[in-house]
């Protein structure tokens, strides 16, 4: 690992991390498969963090906005910040006082069952599709009933 070798592999990573965010983990994979050594590519890593132009935690933050917005559930953007390589405290800190879009979560749900009272299979689709989008069974029943009482209303 020479210096001029390690003086590469930052630049590199400063062009990789200019095109689009990547957690600590996500930039090392990245450099590796550009083909960079694993010693320089850790190096590189380093450095990044220690210029705070790699943080971990406003990245997981970051992806936590992006995910509500696609009206995702804090199970679905967790198993995200996991396969982006973000650590475990820094999910449960970006993960913190998560809510999902309430606007969204309703919209899905009267997108998938109409103007008219679902039957049985039509709830089970809906809650299914909403368990994919990694809610939990609670948020789920929550917003299937109070959708349910709207549609009951009109």
């Amino acid at each position: 690992m020479s210096e001029q070798s390690r003086k590469k592999a930052v630049e590199r990573a400063a062009n990789v991390l200019s095109l689009r965010p990547y957690s600590r983990a996500g930039l090392y994979r990245r450099l590796i498969e550009k083909g960079v050594e694993a010693d320089d590519a850790a190096y590189a890593v380093d450095r990044l963090t220690e210029l705070r132009l790699l943080d971990d935690l406003q990245y997981a933050q970051d992806v936590c906005r992006s995910c509500r917005s696609k009206g995702w559930g804090a199970v679905r953007v967790r198993q995200e910040l996991r396969r982006r390589g973000v650590d475990e405290e820094c999910i449960e800190q970006a993960l913190d006082g998560f809510e999902p879009d309430g606007d969204k979560l309703r919209r899905f749900i009267r997108a998938r069952l109409g103007d008219q009272m679902p039957d049985r299979a039509a709830l089970r689709r809906v809650s299914d599709g909403l368990y994919r989008r990694g809610f939990s069974w609670d948020e789920i029943n929550e917003a299937i009933n109070a959708c349910l009482e709207e549609m009951g209303e009109q």
